[in-house]
């Protein structure tokens, strides 16, 4: 028997995963990491001291709205990676709309009469922002390529990836609530480099990792 006879003979009588029970292996793997992640944060970076008057402005809101819907559009894509041959085109594509919004308000900040354009642009973090949403990432990462392993993504890298993308934005989410940060452009620039960090390591690991 030829090799692609014995392959075929075998995936005739394979059912595709249902999509309740992706997203279902997905969320506990999310919402284990990212318990972690926010114990870690809270007992080594500590939530910010003036947390209660900051969730009353629209600063904070701006940058929190912006890593969440990055996190709902990378859970989209890596439940639909979870699955073979599943198509996650259309999520891909929306990635651009928080992406643009949070431009066009950073461009808005940089054009103002007397911005301070290197403030708003490094802030007093920037040579720590993005490591730190990375580091905080991993118990999140972990969490997900756990339950990704026991799912059945064929598209590895783009699995992977996906997994870094969630496991990304939802890290820059909970990050929100230590950094005291406000500016688009900042948030833009060093907030997203921490995510793409994460989809860089998922994209790598996705190829050994999430092997069959």
């Amino acid at each position: 028997m030829q090799t692609d006879d014995l392959i075929a003979l075998l995936s005739n009588n394979v059912a595709p995963i249902p999509k309740g029970l992706a997203m279902r292996r997905l969320g506990i793997g999310l919402l284990m990491g990212s318990t972690v992640t926010a114990i870690v944060l809270m007992l080594t970076l500590r939530l910010r001291p003036d947390l209660a008057s900051a969730l009353a402005g629209t600063a904070f809101w701006m940058k929190f709205t912006y890593t969440v819907a990055l996190a709902g559009l990378g859970l989209w894509i890596a439940e639909y990676q979870a699955r073979a041959a599943a198509d996650s085109r259309l999520a891909i594509r929306l990635l651009a709309i928080p992406v643009l919004m949070m431009l066009a308000v950073a461009v808005w900040q940089l054009t103002r009469p007397g911005a301070d354009i290197h403030g708003l642009i490094m802030g007093h973090t920037a040579k720590v922002c993005s490591g730190l949403i990375f580091l905080l990432a991993i118990p999140i990462f972990a969490g997900l390529f756990w339950a990704m392993r026991l799912l059945a993504p064929t598209r590895l890298t783009l699995a992977g990836a996906s997994a870094g993308l969630l496991a990304g934005a939802g890290s820059a989410a909970i990050y929100c609530f230590h950094c005291p940060e406000t500016a688009a452009p900042f948030v833009l620039i060093w907030y997203s480099l921490g995510i793409l960090l994460a989809m860089g390591l998922g994209a790598i690991l996705g190829r050994w990792i999430l092997r069959w």
